[in-house]
């Protein structure tokens, strides 16, 4: 087979524009909570539940290590699903009521003893993120990996996912905290308040959820040594570690989900303590995730000037430079607004073409081993993810409290303000900087056509020898 066939091959199965969108507002449903996990839970719990945030900070770096290792386990077991409505996207059916319901009890923290509040903020921190979202994102993720092997029809749907992905952060981001002060009862400080906000907003992300599920399809059929049967486990787990490009990626997220965690946490403590106005934290993040929603949409049309890892590296740059701008002038609300419009730009390549680089992977991997492990590799965005912004956060609540940082305090004493923005500005540069070290490594991009080439030549000869 050469070149010409194999992209005849590949194109055989195109996705259409509305299964592409819809497959977008599954994108929108787990931003929703994930953004209130990474940008406001630890507020809630250190502002509102008046939960110390070196506590805080403990329960999400014992959880995190749980919760990385659960996403692993959790690609295994999409790999060996099997059902009427497919591998992967079956899932998001079986979830997305859990999904709500485990959202809601993360804020249900009760007004008990530091014991009993750090016991439920354990449970449900890892009923939320550790089982559940782990259940409900992976498999959408995998699902594109299912929808077809063309890179370029998995780079338009990807495209397309990530310019939808920013309006369930912004959801969240313009508006909860605005909707919340405008509540009666207490506004942004009452407990009762973000349970109701929160259960509106969770209950939304399902519905869409159950949208994306009900019109979606999986198209790629599986012919690899198994010939579609479950892979033994004994199997699985060596030939996920044989993919180098899984442990790169598996990195990239990791650091990347750090940057997530210090932009998002910390844009909330600089708004507040910094510039003192949260109603900006809204104008923060909307030109950080807006910007992405068109700048997305015009990466579909030059993504071809450059490889996926330069694209990358190219927004890691935009990200450092959006975080020192700062130095400027840090309370100014126009320099902070134009650095986190700087840092959107640079999360818009890499998040329009980082999750095709997993796709590319899974490919390598069944090319390597004759296994394909979609799930299991698709984990590297999930667990990486977790680590990341478990590894954040505890590092953002213990050198806070270290630097003196109380929530019980009506004003912080300097040196934690001093902490918050050196958080805000160098520890997001030194994040971005990581990340292009990793991805000089990467060199998927060059080697794809003739891998894949080979790959679909062997599956090929493998139907002809079964009669198929």
């Amino acid at each position: 087979m050469n070149l010409t066939g194999y992209n005849k091959l590949i194109q055989k199965d195109r996705v259409t524009g509305f299964e592409k969108f819809a497959y977008g507002c599954g994108e929108i449903s787990t931003n929703i909570v994930f953004t209130i996990a990474t940008s406001l839970l630890v507020m809630f719990y250190t502002d509102v539940a008046h939960v110390s945030s070196a506590i805080i900070g403990m329960i999400i770096a014992v959880s995190q290590v749980f919760n990385g290792v659960s996403d692993i386990a959790a690609g295994f077991i999409v790999d060996r699903t099997r059902s009427k409505y497919g591998r992967a996207r079956v899932w998001m059916l079986r979830m997305s009521i859990p999904y709500a319901i485990a959202a809601i009890l993360l804020i249900t923290v009760p007004q008990a003893g530091v014991f009993a509040q750090t016991i439920y903020i354990f449970i449900t921190y890892n009923l939320m993120l550790t089982v559940v979202y782990t259940l409900f994102q992976l498999p959408f993720a995998t699902t594109m990996t299912y929808m077809s092997r063309d890179q370029n029809e998995r780079a338009q749907i990807n495209i397309i996912r990530m310019a939808m992905s920013p309006i369930g952060n912004i959801l969240v981001t313009l508006l909860f905290t605005r909707i919340l002060n405008a509540m009666p009862g207490g506004g942004m400080d009452s407990q009762k308040n973000w349970i109701i906000l929160t259960a509106l907003y969770a209950f939304g992300a399902a519905a869409m959820m159950l949208f994306c599920f009900a019109c979606v399809r999986e198209r790629v059929e599986v012919h690899d040594d198994l010939d579609g049967e479950k892979i033994p486990l004994k199997q699985a787990i060596p030939a996920l570690f044989k993919n180098k490009y899984f442990i790169m990626l598996f990195l990239f997220f990791v650091f990347f989900a750090m940057y997530q965690t210090f932009s998002g946490t910390m844009a909330s403590y600089y708004c507040k303590y910094i510039v003192e106005d949260t109603n900006i934290i809204g104008n923060v993040n909307t030109a950080c995730y807006g910007i992405t929603v068109v700048a997305t949409l015009l990466l579909g049309k030059v993504m071809h000037l450059m490889s996926k890892r330069n694209w990358c590296m190219l927004g890691a740059c935009f990200i450092i430079a959006g975080s020192l701008v700062l130095l400027v002038n840090p309370k100014s609300v126009g320099i902070v607004t134009f650095g986190g419009l700087l840092r959107g730009i640079g999360m818009t390549p890499i998040l329009g073409m980082i999750f095709t680089m997993i796709a590319d992977a899974i490919e390598y991997g069944q090319w390597k081993t004759g296994l394909r492990t979609a799930g299991a590799i698709q984990s590297a965005t999930t667990s990486g993810q977790k680590f990341g912004q478990g590894i954040g956060s505890a590092l953002i609540g213990f050198i806070m409290e270290m630097n003196g940082y109380d929530g019980n305090l009506p004003q912080q004493p300097a040196q934690a303000v001093t902490t918050i923005e050196n958080l805000f500005i160098y520890g997001v540069t030194v994040l971005g900087i990581v990340m292009i070290v990793i991805l000089l490594f990467y060199k998927l991009d060059k080697e794809y056509p003739v891998m894949m080439k080979e790959l679909l030549e062997r599956e090929q000869a493998q139907m002809q020898k079964q009669g198929k």
